[in-house]
C-alpha cells in the first residue's frame, strides 16, 4: 500500500511561526530558568498595619413583608440578634440597624429605611451590610443585583453579607450563586402572589369573600360590625348630599366640625366624601375586584374595566344606608355631573398671531348675554383697550 504525506489544511504562515516561537520560549524558560532575575512582590490584602487598622463600620438590614404576629416576632428577633452580633465584635463599629416592617421586597420604592441605608453607604458611612438572606435584601432580581454591583463600585466598596447563605458580595466568585438565589426569591414571591389571587377568586366565587374594611368608615372587625359613632358621620354625609349640599361643602363642614377622616386626618377633601357616597358597601352590598394589579413589582393597580372577573354579592353585610337612599344618591351624582359638563363655559380666547390674528375662538355654550358682554369690551375705543388689557381673568390670549 502506497503511503502519501497528508497535505496540511492551510499553509503555514507567520502566525504559525510566531506561535511556535512563543511555545519554544516558554519551554526554554522552564527548562533553563528565567533569562533575567524577576523580583516577586506579593499582594497585600490590607495596606494598613495592625496599629493603623480601622474598625469595619457594620450595619444590618432587616425586613418582614407583613405585620402578622409570627412576622413581627421574626422582625424583632432579627433586630435584636444583629444589634448584639455587631456590638459584641471587637473589630466592628456599630453603624445602625435599618429595618422595614410590613413592606414587600418586590420593589424598593416604599422601603424607606432600605433607601436611607443606601444613601449612608454612598456617603461613606458604612463598610458592610449584614442581612439574614438574599430574599430579605430584595425579592426582585434586578433590584438585588443593581444595588449589589452599585455598592461594590463605591470607593471604598461596600459589601453585603448574607448570613444564611454565608456569601459576601465583595467576593466576585459568589456572583453566580447570588444571581440564582435572587431569581429563586423572585420566583417564590410570584408563586405566593398567584396562590393568594387564586384563593381569593375561589372564595369570592363561593360568596365567602375576604373584604378588608380597615379603611371603610363605619365598620370594624372581620364580621363587619357597625361602629355607631362613625356610622353617624356616614349617615350625615348622605343626608346632606340628599338635601342639596355638594361634596366640597360637605367636606368643609366636616373639617370645621373637627371630625377626623377614617385615616385620622383632620382635613376632609371632596374626593374622600365622594368615595363614601359612591361605595356600594354602605348599602350592604359588596363588589369585589374593583381594581387590578398590572405590575407585580411596583404593585401598580388600575380600575378593572373588564380586565378581570368581578364578583358582586348583594346583602353581604348589615347596611348603614338604606338601599333606596343609596340609589337616589347615585342618580343625583349622575345628574350633577351631566349638568356641570353641560354648563361649563370656556373663557374667550383671542388669537394674537398668525392669519387669524384678532379673531375670537367662540364656545358653542355661550349665551346671548355672554356674546354681548364680550363684544361690548372689544368695542371700546382703541386708545383705552389694548391687547394686554384683554389678558385678564376673563380672557385668554392664544397664539396660533
Amino acid at each position: 500500500m502506497k503511503i502519501t504525506k497528508k497535505t496540511p489544511l492551510r499553509p503555514r504562515g507567520r502566525s504559525d511561526e510566531k506561535r511556535q516561537s512563543t511555545k519554544d520560549a516558554i519551554r526554554e524558560a522552564y527548562a533553563n530558568g528565567p533569562q533575567k532575575e524577576v523580583q516577586i512582590i506579593p499582594a497585600k490584602k490590607d495596606l494598613a498595619t495592625d496599629a493603623e487598622k480601622k474598625k469595619l463600620r457594620v450595619c444590618a438590614y432587616c425586613r418582614v413583608s407583613t405585620e402578622e404576629d409570627n412576622q413581627a416576632s421574626s422582625y424583632e428577633l432579627q433586630v435584636q440578634n444583629y444589634t448584639k452580633m455587631i456590638q459584641e465584635n471587637p473589630e466592628w463599629e456599630f453603624a445602625g440597624i435599618f429595618a422595614d416592617e410590613g413592606i414587600s421586597g418586590t420593589s424598593v420604592l416604599h422601603r424607606e429605611h432600605f433607601l436611607e441605608m443606601i444613601e449612608k453607604c454612598k456617603a461613606g458611612e458604612i463598610d458592610l451590610i449584614i442581612t439574614k438572606q438574599v430574599s430579605r435584601f430584595a425579592r426582585n432580581v434586578l433590584d438585588s443585583l443593581n444595588y449589589i454591583f452599585m455598592l461594590r463600585k463605591l470607593d471604598p466598596p461596600v459589601g453585603v453579607y448574607f448570613e444564611t447563605e454565608k456569601l459576601n458580595t465583595l467576593d466576585r466568585s459568589s456572583d453566580m450563586v447570588i444571581t440564582v438565589l435572587s431569581l429563586v426569591a423572585q420566583s417564590e414571591s410570584e408563586q405566593k402572589s398567584n396562590s393568594l389571587k387564586w384563593s381569593f377568586k375561589r372564595r369570592r366565587a363561593q360568596g365567602l369573600g375576604i373584604y378588608p374594611n380597615w379603611s371603610l368608615l363605619g365598620y370594624k372587625g372581620h364580621d363587619w360590625e357597625i361602629d355607631e359613632d362613625e356610622a353617624d358621620v356616614v349617615r350625615t354625609i348622605y343626608s346632606l348630599y340628599l338635601e342639596g349640599y355638594s361634596s366640597t361643602q360637605i367636606a368643609d363642614l366636616l373639617t370645621k366640625s373637627g371630625i377626623p377622616t377614617v385615616k385620622g386626618l383632620s382635613t376632609w377633601s371632596s374626593g374622600s366624601v365622594l368615595g363614601i357616597l359612591r361605595n356600594e358597601k354602605y348599602c350592604g352590598d359588596a363588589l369585589c375586584q374593583k381594581t387590578v394589579t398590572i405590575d407585580f413589582f411596583t404593585h401598580k393597580s388600575v380600575k378593572n374595566n373588564g380586565l378581570e372577573t368581578q364578583y358582586f354579592i348583594e346583602g353581604h353585610h348589615t347596611p348603614i344606608i338604606e338601599k333606596s337612599d343609596w340609589l337616589l344618591v347615585q342618580q343625583i351624582r349622575k345628574e350633577r355631573r351631566y349638568t356641570k359638563r353641560r354648563t361649563r363655559k370656556c373663557k374667550p380666547r383671542i388669537v394674537v398671531k398668525g392669519p387669524l390674528a384678532g379673531f375670537i375662538i367662540a364656545d358653542p355654550k355661550w349665551e346671548t348675554e355672554d356674546v354681548d358682554s364680550i363684544m361690548e369690551k372689544l368695542s371700546q375705543p382703541t386708545e383705552t383697550v389694548t391687547p394686554p388689557a384683554l389678558e385678564d381673568e376673563n380672557f385668554v390670549i392664544e397664539k396660533e
